[in-house]
């Protein structure tokens, strides 16, 4: 009877291990009612959410496209708008209750700083959003010319971007902005814009991007999401560019990350899937166009991966969400 017991109480074990197991990676919605609209809260409504950064407080800071908007995402669920808005589309600067945006797509973040950084991609510029002491927030275009697209280096005052759809924040605070309109990786430091990689002969780096539409740091090193080519890129800025050669056919790889370890996820749009590169080469699905619960619905069109805090976090562009699921 004693043995039986030891044996009931260790199968118990396993079975509520392997619950626990299931629970931490099931996909679950974080924001969004799966319609679109507009509307701040706990049951906020967003309209094609297209990019994610890490913000201050554990929260998550994300582009909202067709609502001209830049918001938060707090930790427990309730979503904040702090500039733009669906009455807000076109182009101003000054407080936020005023600023506009036309479909914001890339957002960054300087925690050193306190500062946010957005590629407003059909005004072709990079806008800077600061906090004053009361928590005001305030909109400055920082780079390009506004609503006037092209390609020219130099002072960030006369420099021209052609649809900016993504930006980080380096260590020393420059900004690496992907600039898909003229596939090319662009710098701007010390008030100055010069490029990175492109697909010229004049570039510093010749790639042969097509569509590159995301960026991540991996590392020091910048990878590219290019959806035109279906590819990926590693870029080592000054010395190297490459393709990262996969196990698998992507369709419109369209976000892209990779967390501390060296692994790369990829939202890969055209398939519905989210896909993971481990740091040896390995190609693996962790969310496929079949993932189905009572909780949430198929993934359509994820546009954007972010690694936060043990998650991979998905905004799910045509199901109006933001959703998450926990990486081993």
């Amino acid at each position: 009877m004693k043995r039986l017991l030891i044996f009931l109480n260790l199968l118990l074990l396993v079975l509520i291990s392997c619950q626990n197991e299931t629970s931490q990676t099931e996909l679950i919605v974080v924001a969004g009612t799966g319609n679109s609209g507009f509307e701040d809260g706990l049951n906020a409504e967003l309209f094609k959410p297209i990019r994610l950064t890490q913000y201050k407080n554990n929260s998550i800071l994300f582009a909202d496209i067709n609502n001209h908007a830049i918001r938060i995402l707090a930790e427990n669920g309730e979503v904040t708008t702090i500039a733009g808005g669906p009455e807000n589309k076109g182009f101003a600067d000054g407080k936020c209750d005023s600023a506009k945006f036309n479909s914001p797509h890339g957002v960054a973040y300087n925690k050193v700083s306190n500062k946010i950084y957005v590629a407003s991609a059909t005004n072709h510029v990079i806008r800077e959003i600061t906090e004053s002491e009361n928590k005001e927030f305030f909109v400055t275009t920082i780079a390009g010319i506004p609503e006037k697209s092209g390609y020219k280096d130099g002072a960030i005052d006369s420099a021209l971007f052609n649809s900016p759809h993504g930006v980080l924040v380096r260590e020393d605070g420059a900004l690496i902005v992907i600039d898909i309109g003229n596939a090319k990786l662009r710098l701007i430091k010390d008030g100055f814009v010069s490029t990175l990689a492109g697909k010229t002969e004049n570039d510093p780096l010749t790639v042969d991007f097509y569509y590159p539409i995301d960026l991540a740091f991996d590392g020091n090193d910048i990878l590219i999401a290019d959806a035109g080519n279906n590819k990926i890129f590693r870029i080592k800025p000054g010395e190297s560019a490459e393709e990262i050669i996969l196990q698998d056919t992507l369709n419109t790889p369209h976000g892209i990350t990779a967390d501390e370890n060296g692994n790369i996820y990829i939202a890969d749009m055209g398939t519905n899937r989210i896909l993971k590169i481990d740091k040896d080469g390995s190609l693996s699905t962790i969310v496929d166009k079949t993932t189905d619960t009572t909780k949430v619905s198929n993934l359509k069109k994820p546009a954007a991966v972010l690694f936060d805090r043990g998650f991979v976090w998905i905004a799910d562009l045509d199901n109006h969400q933001i959703k998450r699921i926990a990486i081993k």
